[in-house]
């Protein structure tokens, strides 16, 4: 089982918990949090998979949106064709790839890049 110390301190797994550690039988999406009991922080490494997941499908969507834009430039304008100009959804791609670890308020969700409207 996996272990918790007093100071924060993870470590490997035991068949018998060592003295002044906390038994955890599993490592669940609570184990990275802070503990302020009643109630558990957020998990960093949920958030930052979450975000991490949220960057790739929104960058699927915005190559999409680039090609319906090109369609659109010669006259077939498709019929999931988003608002916004070239240049925004360029401007969105850029910041899209930043939202990453390290960059800015990464991985707040309420301060993700917004699209083109």
């Amino acid at each position: 089982m996996l272990c918790v110390f007093p100071d924060g301190r993870m470590d490997g797994w035991y068949e018998v918990p060592p003295e002044g550690s906390i038994p955890v039988d599993t490592a669940n999406e609570f184990y990275d949090q802070i503990w302020l009991f009643p109630g558990w922080s957020p998990s960093p490494s949920n958030l930052r998979r979450v975000e991490d997941d949220w960057r790739e499908s929104e960058l699927t969507v915005i190559a999409g949106q680039l090609d319906a834009l090109e369609e659109a430039e010669v006259g077939d304008a498709p019929a999931d064709l988003l608002t916004g100009t070239r240049a925004q959804w360029l401007k969105y791609r850029g910041l899209v790839r930043n939202w990453a670890e390290g960059k800015g308020d990464y991985p707040d969700m309420t301060k993700r890049p917004k699209r083109p409207s």
